[in-house]
C-alpha cells in the first residue's frame, strides 16, 4: 500500500478528513504541518512517502526540499500564491466563491473522469500558465475571467487544474471537507492519483 502525506496547517487538518476517507482504503494517510528543511527528517519523508499533497501557502524556504521531491514522488498541489514550482506569467485570478464543473466539459483525458459527473470547486483562481503542461480541470461555457483591462479568459480556457510530469496543481480548493462533500470530487481525486502513479517512477 502506497503512503499520503497530507501537508496542511496543523489547525486546519480537521478540513480535510473527507479527504482523508477518501484515500483511507487504498493508501495509508499521515498529515504534517510542514516539510522540513532538515536532512534528516527530508530523507525520513522521502522514505515513507509515495504522494504528498501540498494543501497550505508554500513558503520560500520550502521550495528547494519540494524540488527534491518531485525528483521522485506524486506531488499534488493547491496553489495559492507563486511559490509552487511552476511559472505563472499573472498574479492568481479570482473567478468566483464556487464552481461545480462539468466533467463532460472538461479538457482532460478522460480517464481523470471515469464515474465523475460534477466537480466542486470553492474560491477557484485562473492560472496563467508560463510551461508545457496538461489542463486537467477548465471553465465551464459561461466562466469566464478579466486578464488585464480588456483581455478576458473564457470557457475552456479558464484554467484551474494542470499536469506536468508526477506534479498536479489546483488554483482552486478541491481538498476541503465542504468541497468534497457536494460534488464528485473524491473519485476525481483517486483517478487522477491512478493516472500519476501509473507513469510515475516513485521510491
Amino acid at each position: 500500500m502506497l503512503s499520503v502525506l497530507i501537508v496542511a496547517e496543523d489547525s486546519e487538518w480537521y478540513r480535510y478528513k473527507e479527504l482523508e476517507e477518501c484515500l483511507i482504503n487504498d493508501y495509508h494517510v499521515d498529515y504534517t504541518g510542514q516539510i522540513s528543511t532538515d536532512i534528516a527528517e527530508l530523507s525520513k519523508i522521502e522514505f515513507t512517502y509515495e504522494i504528498i499533497f501540498f494543501l497550505k501557502p508554500l513558503e520560500f524556504s520550502e521550495v528547494p526540499a519540494i524540488s527534491r521531491l518531485a525528483k521522485s514522488k506524486i506531488l499534488v498541489f493547491h496553489v495559492t500564491n507563486n511559490h509552487a514550482p511552476i511559472r505563472l506569467s499573472e498574479d492568481l485570478l479570482p473567478v468566483a466563491d464556487f464552481l461545480e464543473l462539468n466533467a463532460s466539459a472538461m479538457r482532460g483525458r478522460l480517464e481523470y473522469f471515469r464515474s465523475v459527473d460534477v466537480i466542486r470547486l470553492l474560491n477557484p483562481y485562473h492560472m496563467e500558465v508560463e510551461e508545457e503542461c496538461e489542463v486537467i480541470l477548465n471553465g465551464n461555457r459561461n466562466t469566464k475571467v478579466l486578464l488585464g483591462d480588456i483581455t478576458f479568459r473564457t470557457g475552456k480556457n479558464v484554467i484551474f487544474g494542470v499536469r506536468k510530469g508526477n506534479m498536479a496543481f489546483f488554483s482552486a480548493d478541491i481538498f476541503s471537507n465542504d468541497a468534497m462533500s457536494e460534488g464528485d470530487n473524491c473519485r476525481f481525486i483517486k483517478n487522477l492519483l491512478k493516472e500519476l502513479v501509473g507513469k510515475a517512477e516513485v521510491y
